[in-house]
């Protein structure tokens, strides 16, 4: 049996605060699209969950720890005498907040409207078990993107040893520079006997991506192939422009966002797209790029092949890259199991939420 409340007997909705006068620190700041920065002072230091206040409406955040917020997001206090806040939250993810939209050139919500929504509350035992099995999903997709983070890390980390400091191994296996291997001086300071400075292009081959002919916001069984944007996948069409491995970064709008792909999908007109025999080598250089440096657009960034192509870039010898590419191996094969994993559970995460919440499944 359930319970009906509105959602401000819930929550007390409270407003965020200007950041711009805190000091660096470790506690989260967030605004509308998630974290800002990390300040020296908390706002609020306990249980709450985060609603867009102008933005992006849809997201929504629970925060079981210190943390500051903006003013385009709202913050709140819980009320555990009557609901259990991780139910809440993933009750509340099933509304529609963008249908609650009262801005004109931003999308706004405000208290009152958000105060007036009707929640059906089942007993607080339901409520525990509802939000301890979503939770369990949420936790093991954190754990997964935890994990490649670390694993991101350490192959960041191999790379500057390799091709920053010269440390990569040996005839002996010992690392070069450290043991005597001979260097010589080029345009971007001195590099290993044998290495080469040149363009990009000597490594890479680029291309555009192309304006899908037809694009869902949902994927669908017709509507299954993935549109790659400038920073994620945006949306689902019918086609296919690549089926192999590329890397992708932004065109216009967003830049810097390295993306990696090896199956199929179509590829945006925003977006450029890289091909290359040394696929992690490349990918960790497109990571250190400064990409404002080349930005040649006025009302938004954009950069162009030429710009790219042109790059000075530290050109290994080819059995070096050939040993890199063989050690990194492993690393990007778990990561790419752990991402499929992501997906499935956030699939099954989101097709029993609504479900759970409405009670068409029983817990």
């Amino acid at each position: 049996m359930s319970s009906k409340y509105k959602l401000g007997q819930l929550l007390e909705i409270k407003y965020g605060k200007d950041h711009k006068k805190l000091l660096e620190g470790t506690i989260p700041v967030y605004g509308s699209g998630g974290i800002i920065r990390y300040v020296d002072k908390y706002l609020y230091n306990e249980e709450s969950i985060l609603i867009p206040r102008k933005g992006t409406l849809t997201n929504l955040f629970y925060i079981n720890e210190p943390f500051w917020t903006v003013d385009t997001i709202f913050w709140s206090k819980i009320n555990h005498n009557l609901v259990e806040g991780k139910f809440l939250f993933y009750y509340l993810k099933t509304i529609d907040f963008a249908g609650l939209n009262v801005g004109s050139a931003v999308p706004s919500l405000t208290t009152k409207i958000l105060n007036e929504i009707s929640i059906n509350l089942p007993s607080f035992k339901q409520q525990q078990k509802i939000a301890s099995i979503l939770s369990s999903l949420d936790d093991k997709i954190e754990l997964n993107n935890k994990m490649n983070q670390t694993l991101e890390k350490m192959a960041q980390t191999i790379f500057k040893e390799w091709f920053e400091e010269f440390n990569f191994p040996n005839a002996e296996g010992k690392p070069y520079k450290t043991n005597g291997g001979a260097m010589h001086p080029s345009e971007l300071g001195e590099i290993p006997e044998g290495w080469e400075v040149k363009e990009f292009k000597n490594i890479i081959n680029l291309f555009s991506g192309k304006r899908p002919p037809v694009k869902k916001d949902v994927q669908s069984i017709e509507y299954n192939i993935p549109i790659v944007g400038a920073s994620k996948i945006m949306g689902y069409t019918n086609s296919v422009l690549l089926n192999e491995k590329v890397l992708i970064i932004g065109r216009v709008g967003t830049l810097g966002v390295v993306q990696k792909y090896d199956y199929e999908i179509w590829v945006s007109d925003n977006t450029l797209i890289f091909r290359t025999k040394y696929y992690e080598y490349v990918n960790q250089v497109l990571k250190k790029i400064n990409y404002m440096s080349l930005n040649r657009g006025s009302t938004q960034p954009l950069i162009t092949q030429g710009d790219i192509n042109q790059i000075k870039t530290l050109i290994p010898k080819s059995n070096i890259l050939e040993k890199f590419e063989s050690l990194m191996k492993p690393f990007f094969k778990q990561i790419k199991q752990n991402q499929q994993q992501t997906q499935t559970l956030t699939k099954l995460r989101d097709t029993l939420l609504p479900k759970l919440m409405s009670g068409e499944i029983k817990v």
